[in-house]
């Protein structure tokens, strides 16, 4: 009979923490009852583990480069909010409007920025508002509607969420083949187990062999 594989690995066994799972994979748990099995499991839970700590450094990677980024694009866009005037009543939209405002209506508007002209447009305006009202709304370098600038509320949520978004995928993807080579190796341990069984049994139970 082999040393190799001699009975299945049991799940759940009390101290199979990541610690014995190091010292079994670097070969220093010198137990008579430890297998080649158990230590090429040890080496894959490690493996695991690391994995995910590689997933955790790259989710904290990307969260950093989102927040930089959208910092970075929020600097460089020339907004600037000016005052607009309605020229129609406000009209309830159909649709979402950009604000995301529940109440948010569109109302044909004027305003100026100095460097552009005159311009004309529908902005979008509190329900109920009449003509003749002043409003704000948020124009670029060349006096063209513009959405509200990010807040460092809205680039925190953007950043978190592309974090958990990533941490998510590798993690998941390292759990599912680390998951699927250890049902691999649970399968051989069985296997090799079985045939060894086989092998013994008849001697150890005085029953002859098939």
């Amino acid at each position: 009979m082999t040393n190799e594989l001699s009975a299945p690995r049991p799940h759940g066994v009390a101290g199979h923490s990541l610690w014995r799972h190091l010292v079994r994979a670097a070969g220093r748990d010198a137990r008579p009852l430890v297998r080649p099995a158990d230590r090429a499991h040890s080496r894959l839970m490690v493996e695991g583990a690391l994995a995910v700590l590689m997933a955790l450094m790259l989710a904290v990677a990307a969260t950093w480069a989102t927040w930089t980024s959208e910092h970075r694009r929020v600097l460089d866009e020339e907004r600037q909010q000016v005052r607009a005037t309605t020229v129609t009543e406000a009209v309830a939209s159909a649709s979402d409007t950009r604000s995301g405002v529940p109440d948010a209506a569109l109302a044909e508007a004027t305003w100026s920025r100095p460097g552009s002209g005159a311009h004309r447009g529908v902005v979008e305006v509190p329900l109920g508002t009449a003509a003749g009202s002043v409003v704000r709304i948020w124009v670029d370098e060349h006096g063209r509607l513009v959405p509200k600038p990010s807040t460092d509320a809205d680039m925190a949520m953007a950043s978190a969420l592309a974090g958990v978004s990533v941490f998510t995928v590798l993690a998941g993807a390292a759990a599912a083949v680390t998951g699927f080579r250890d049902r691999r190796l649970e399968g051989r341990t069985l296997e090799a187990w079985e045939a060894e069984w086989a092998a013994v049994e008849p001697r150890w139970s005085g029953r002859p062999g098939e």
